[in-house]
């Protein structure tokens, strides 16, 4: 009988090719992805979170129950995850997720932290969700908008301070436990980084993914 709850998370960071990479993962006849790209719960679970957001606020899952459902449709996968890549930066995830999945494999797809900001300014502006009129006006009002409790997708630059974001899930899991890709190796080595990933998550190695 197979657990039917993940057992690997893709946490990100945002705008790093985390789309990609689900896409890639989910078609191994070996691995589960939910449904569902960014189930976001353990940014939700036992946390009040009343950011300020431009535009309409998703609800998030905020019971075990409801999460764990979404792995109810795990056949004989393997490997059974999920990606969500806003945990990285959520002070609470890592805890959280320690407590509830405690032997849970963890990848990290790291962007260089200017490319990664810019791109994630143009899709909130995309999206109809930045009233800056430039990136230059964006950054500026940050740090006033991080007091004023606006929501982390408008941290743009503090997103980008990676090493303080791992520590906490290095601090939790252990080494064996956590990968850490760059946007470059997904995007450029995708077949070697695919391979990598699955040895990582142990399952066949040698799948054809189509990654056009």
């Amino acid at each position: 009988m197979v657990e039917k709850k993940p057992n690997f998370i893709v946490i990100g960071a945002m705008k790093a090719a985390t789309t990609s990479l689900y896409t890639y993962l989910k078609q191994h006849p070996d691995i589960f992805m939910t449904k569902v790209k960014e189930p976001m719960f353990f940014n939700n679970f036992q946390q009040e979170n009343n950011y300020k957001i431009l535009g309409s606020k998703r609800k998030g899952l905020t019971t075990l129950n409801d999460y764990l459902a979404m792995f109810d449709d795990v056949k004989n996968e393997k490997a059974i995850g999920e990606a969500s890549p806003a945990y990285i930066y959520n002070p609470k995830a890592p805890q959280l997720i320690k407590e509830n999945l405690p032997n849970i494999k963890i990848i990290a797809i790291l962007r260089h932290p200017t490319d990664r900001a810019y791109s994630n300014y143009l899709h909130t502006k995309r999206a109809d969700r930045e009233n800056a009129t430039s990136f230059q006006e964006a950054i500026e009002l940050e740090n006033k908008r991080i007091k004023d409790n606006w929501s982390p997708l408008y941290h743009y630059i503090e997103k980008g301070y990676y090493s303080v974001q791992l520590k906490r899930y290095f601090d939790l899991f252990s080494e064996q436990n956590i990968k850490v890709y760059l946007f470059e190796d997904v995007v450029r080595n995708t077949k070697e980084t695919l391979k990598d990933i699955f040895k990582f998550l142990e399952v066949d190695e040698n799948v054809e993914i189509d990654t056009s």
